[in-house]
């Protein structure tokens, strides 16, 4: 996760990444998670006219989910902090 200002624009690359670790967190993390600042942070992150957005976010949180599968469980409890931090950064946690 890469941590950035929640309403600053970024590269497409960053916010899909930010977008699949906040939608990967709240789930794999049971990090809870405003919809509504995740919501504001894509919209204000999606490129004009990009239709395949959405699926590239979709696609991205997938792969981690598929990646998570294999890490011991240190490994998960130290990206479940890494996603909190980074959520609290953005100003995220409910």
């Amino acid at each position: 996760l890469i941590a950035t200002p929640a309403l600053a624009s970024v590269d497409r690359t960053t916010a899909v990444s930010t977008l699949a670790g906040l939608y990967n967190s709240a789930d794999v993390c049971n990090l809870s998670i405003s919809r509504a600042k995740v919501d504001t942070y894509r919209e204000a992150n999606t490129p004009a006219g990009d239709a395949m957005f959405n699926v590239d976010v979709f696609q991205a949180t997938h792969a981690l989910y598929d990646q998570q599968k294999s890490w011991p469980k240190e490994q998960t409890a130290a990206y479940c902090k890494t996603a909190a931090d980074t959520a609290k950064s953005l100003g995220m946690i409910l």
